[in-house]
């Protein structure tokens, strides 16, 4: 997630997106938006990343992912860990990180991260070469 990871970094880091979601327009692709969601399981940085569309009036995400940020202190580029997929459009929603009800251990589902893993990649790339961090960037105040 380099891309996005670049667009939370011009936007003035995580601390930023706490206070401030980003929503960026680039037609005819619909919005993207990045905001923070709280803590995840190992108790990191929640962030998710949706392409908001519309149906009946109703907002609907596709997708929407959420991923726990690693290491973003020190490391360039961020660890992005998946929690969740869901595309309403499809009906899919999937879970591939919790905590258990007692908070006492880390629930991974192996193949489900690993896929994740797989599309944010393919979906970062896309989300470059549609263009919305020069979108973003000309969003910007100067």
């Amino acid at each position: 997630m380099k891309t996005v990871e670049t667009i939370i970094k011009q936007h003035g880091g995580l601390d930023a997106l706490k206070d401030k979601y980003i929503k960026i327009e680039n037609d005819p692709y619909m919005p993207l938006c990045i905001e923070y969601v709280g803590h995840g399981p190992r108790n990191r940085p929640m962030v998710s990343v949706c392409h908001y569309g519309e149906q009946n009036g109703d907002a609907m995400r596709d997708p929407d992912m959420v991923f726990e940020v690693i290491d973003y202190e020190t490391v360039f580029p961020w660890s992005w860990e998946p929690i969740s997929y869901r595309n309403d459009y499809l009906g899919v929603d999937q879970l591939a990180m919790w905590t258990d009800p007692d908070n006492q251990h880390i629930m991974v589902k192996p193949k489900l991260v690993r896929e994740l893993k797989a599309f944010a990649r393919d979906w970062d790339k896309n989300i470059k070469e549609q263009g919305f961090l020069e979108a973003f960037t000309t969003q910007l105040p100067v």
